[in-house]
């Protein structure tokens, strides 16, 4: 999943524990996002020539203090920064996607996503330039995949389809989770599509936001 090694000026560390992460996740109160967690185990943190640093088990609780996380960005978790007051965000469910925001503001609405994909993002050696800069133009709509299969099944695929409005028969829906990754909706309006998966809890993290650029 992660390959740096072609990335020049860059440090990784000895991998964490799942020891050392479980320590980390009941001090802080909360379950770190996943894919976050696939990442410890490869290498504890990570930094860059250009000033990026990817928090590792030492670094994280002081961090999301210092930036106050849980009272400005409560549902997120500071994952790094890049040295020079922009700090980058994971929501505790909204899975793979990476955001921006200043070190002063801390509030997500405010944010810019980096990456929807925390493994191409961290592979491509933590480009901090925003999905919205790279499009060229304002998120205003977006595509909506189905990453995984929720554990409750049929179930948690209606609860997918009743909060999105999805015009898509439970039976097609099922048939969609068994041949991943499933686009599920196309041009949705982006700044709902968060809220309302950011709502769902951990369903929401079986779902991947894909950012378009404004139609002329």
């Amino acid at each position: 999943m992660f390959e740096l090694k072609n990335i020049t000026d860059l440090t990784k560390y000895e991998p964490a524990s799942e020891k050392e992460i479980l320590a980390i996740e009941d001090m802080m109160n909360l379950k770190l996002p996943a894919e976050y967690r696939t990442f410890l185990k490869y290498t504890n943190g990570l930094s860059t020539a250009g000033g990026v640093l990817i928090y590792g088990t030492e670094e994280i609780i002081e961090r999301n203090e210092t930036w106050e996380v849980n009272e400005y960005a409560k549902g997120y978790v500071a994952i790094g920064d890049d040295g020079g007051g922009t700090v980058f965000l994971m929501g505790l469910d909204i899975a793979g996607t990476v955001f921006a925001v200043g070190c002063g503001d801390m509030n997500p609405q405010n944010a810019s996503i980096i990456a929807v994909d925390f493994s191409s993002w961290i592979n491509s050696g933590c480009f901090s330039k925003s999905e919205e800069e790279e499009l060229g133009d304002p998120i205003v709509t977006c595509n909506i995949v189905l990453t995984a299969s929720p554990n409750g099944g049929l179930k948690d695929l209606v609860e997918i389809k009743n909060v999105l409005h999805i015009k898509i028969a439970a039976f097609d829906l099922l048939k969609c989770s068994k041949n991943l990754p499933c686009e599920l909706v196309k041009d949705y309006p982006y700044d709902q599509a968060i809220k309302l998966i950011e709502s769902m809890g951990a369903i929401g993290q079986t779902l991947k936001v894909v950012p378009l650029s404004k139609k002329e």
